[in-house]
C-alpha cells in the first residue's frame, strides 16, 4: 500500500515539475514604440482618431497565444490584440496625430488575422497580419491588410515581436490611400 501511494505522489511530483514546459514559454513585453513614423500628422483633417480595440481572428483556443512551429505556442502579456492596439496607438501620438479615448470623428479599428513565430537557420521570424478599417464620420473610408515579417539573427523571441510591430507600423505610413483619408496628401 505505502509503495502505491509513493508511485502516485512520485508522478504527481514529475507532472508538476513538467507541466511548465508543457505550457510552452511565456513572454511579459514591454513594447514602446520609438520608431520614426516617416510622416507628421499634426495636419490632419478630421481628426481627432480614436484606435479602438482589436478583434483576434485566428483560429486559436487562447487568444493569448502565439503559434511556433516546431515548439510548443508561446504565451505573450499583453494580449496580442493589445499590444498591436497599443503600438498603433504610439505611432500616431509620436507622428503628432491628435487622439481621443472615446468617440471621435475618424476611427482605426483592426482584425488580428495571423501572428506566428517561425524558427530556422536564420534565426526567429515573427508574421503579424492585420485587416485594419479607418472610419471617417460613420463610413468605410479606408480598409487594407497590413503585413509583416521580421527574420532576427539568435533565438530571441521578444525582439523579433518587437521589430515585427515596428515594422507593421511602418507599413501602414506606407499606405498612400490610408495617407489619403487622413487628409496628408
Amino acid at each position: 500500500m505505502k509503495s502505491r501511494h509513493l508511485v502516485i505522489a512520485a508522478f504527481a511530483g514529475f507532472m508538476l515539475s513538467i507541466q511548465p514546459s508543457l505550457a510552452g514559454e511565456k513572454i511579459e513585453l514591454d513594447y514602446q514604440y520609438t520608431g520614426d513614423p516617416g510622416v507628421g500628422l499634426n495636419s490632419m483633417i478630421g481628426g481627432p482618431l480614436t484606435v479602438s480595440a482589436f478583434v483576434d481572428q485566428r483560429d486559436i483556443t487562447d487568444k493569448n497565444h502565439i503559434n511556433r512551429t516546431n515548439h510548443e505556442a508561446v504565451s505573450l502579456e499583453p494580449a496580442p490584440t493589445e499590444l498591436i492596439r497599443q503600438t498603433f496607438v504610439q505611432a500616431f501620438d509620436s507622428a503628432g496625430a491628435t487622439l481621443a479615448d472615446g468617440e471621435a470623428p475618424l476611427t482605426l479599428s483592426g482584425k488580428l488575422l495571423e501572428m506566428e513565430i517561425e524558427e530556422g537557420a536564420d534565426g526567429v521570424a515573427v508574421l503579424i497580419r492585420c485587416e485594419l478599417t479607418l472610419n471617417n464620420q460613420g463610413r468605410n473610408a479606408w480598409q487594407s491588410v497590413v503585413f509583416s515579417r521580421v527574420v532576427v539573427a539568435g533565438d530571441d523571441v521578444a525582439a523579433a515581436i518587437s521589430q515585427s510591430l515596428d515594422r507593421l507600423v511602418s507599413e501602414l505610413f506606407l499606405d498612400d490611400y490610408f495617407l489619403m483619408e487622413l487628409g496628408i496628401f
